[in-house]
């Protein structure tokens, strides 16, 4: 296997003519010269110089992927700077395949399935920013033949081959989920909420969070908010424009599974959100992203980067992870395990408290159960009960011992904006 080094390096770019911080990478051969891996460096330096830490991310995947080649038959021969040339889907799906193989071989939680894919994720990125550029690569980036199905049987009898060890995908779902499974309750905390809104380095990160704090949304569902709706969600505009009659405004959407379902948001979380990004930046994004693209930005899409770029659940995971450092260096008391997916579990936590109240202590689960479990399931788009169920009922209780009084009204009747509702428990 070949050795490659990721360092940071800074230095004055003539590019910018600002300072340039990012990592690169180095291999060292057999006796002992090391080389620059020049197209890997150019990807670091052009799509992660402005932060240091998706920097260290990238070129860390793009590192294991290069050692993981250098192994394979295939690239025996092939100097390590051509690596990018020869290499091709099949080989991002089988660097897949042996991670999960050995990853289940030592019964290890990491790196999860849904890391496998996204560091894959990563690497597609890289490959497509090669094409775009005009270098040559065999990876397709329109086809989808890189995914490595960990559920399929025929893909886990080859796992199970190469692992020595009996395995389904029950087993490989169980794998993912048991460090969630042994991880305490704790819901995020208003003082975390904060820290994470003042820590990102672009407003439209905060503006997701807020409406996913406010909604319950996943990521992948807040990015497809739209500047304007059409159809069932034509009522979707900005605030000015909008109807102020209601109290709440109804979105529908189609979510995880393809589940679609209705989500009522606050008609004051929409101020907000009109008046911290989208009159203050969504124009002068919009103008970027015509001149990045060739084409005016359609009104489906709302939520741009500074750079125009439209915002994906993966840039969002991204952007949040560097937040958190960020909010923790500055909030002490902020915990690693805060992710911006915690943001959805803060809105039903604080429903199940709004629909029960003093219940919550004094009645038996399984009538709350019963009760209203159908229905939050529903909001949230889990597949079964007991899921909604086991971990809100629990989450609420834990709150409302803490905080007896202090209730959110978002969608029984819902009178405070998520800021409002801030600032309240606060006092």
């Amino acid at each position: 296997m070949i050795e490659i080094k990721t360092l940071p390096i800074k230095y004055k770019s003539i590019d910018s003519l600002g300072i340039a911080e990012h990592y690169i990478l180095k291999t060292v051969n057999a006796s002992g010269k090391e080389m620059l891996l020049s197209h890997p460096n150019l990807f670091l330096y052009h799509e992660t110089n402005d932060s240091l830490n998706t920097s260290k991310r990238y070129a860390a995947i793009i590192s294991k992927f290069y050692s993981y080649l250098s192994t394979q038959d295939k690239f025996l021969k092939i100097d390590i700077s051509k690596y990018h040339v020869i290499a091709d889907n099949r080989d991002i799906r089988r660097w897949q395949i042996d991670r999960q193989t050995k990853r289940v071989e030592k019964q290890s939680v990491k790196p999860t399935s849904e890391t496998i894919f996204e560091e894959a994720r990563v690497l597609l990125n890289f490959f497509r920013w090669l094409l775009g550029v005009g270098y040559t690569t065999n990876v397709s980036i329109q086809h989808k033949d890189w995914i490595a199905n960990f559920k399929s049987k025929r893909m886990l009898n080859y796992i199970q081959k190469r692992a020595k060890t009996a395995i389904d995908s029950k087993n490989i779902q169980v794998l993912d989920k048991e460090r969630r499974q042994s991880s305490s309750k704790s819901l995020i905390t208003n003082q975390e909420i904060k820290a994470l809104l003042n820590a990102y380095s672009d407003p439209v990160y905060s503006a997701l969070l807020k409406l996913s704090l406010g909604t319950g949304m996943r990521p992948m569902e807040l990015v497809q908010f739209p500047y304007i709706g059409n159809g069932k969600n034509k009522q979707i505009m900005p605030y000015s424009e909008m109807d102020k009659d209601n109290a709440t405004v109804d979105y529908e959407l189609i979510g995880k599974g393809k589940k679609q379902r209705v989500i009522k948001v606050n008609i004051k979380d929409l101020k907000e959100l009109d008046e911290q990004y989208i009159k203050k930046h969504y124009v002068e994004r919009k103008k970027k992203y015509k001149k990045k693209f060739g084409v005016d930005c359609p009104p489906s899409v709302l939520f741009l980067t500074k750079s125009g770029s439209p915002v994906t659940p993966g840039k969002i995971s991204r952007r949040s992870n560097d937040a958190k450092l960020k909010a923790m260096q500055n909030y002490p008391e902020f915990r690693e395990k805060i992710t911006f997916y915690e943001a959805r579990h803060w809105w039903p936590t604080m429903f199940v408290i709004e629909f029960f109240k003093e219940k919550l202590l004094t009645e038996s689960s399984e009538f709350l159960y019963v009760a209203f479990a159908e229905a939050l399931k529903n909001n949230m788009g889990h597949e079964e009960l007991e899921t909604t169920y086991e971990y809100y009922i629990d989450m609420a209780r834990l709150v409302y011992s803490a905080q007896q009084g202090s209730v959110h009204e978002l969608l029984i009747s819902p009178k405070k904006s998520v800021q409002e509702k801030l600032d309240e428990m606060d006092n």
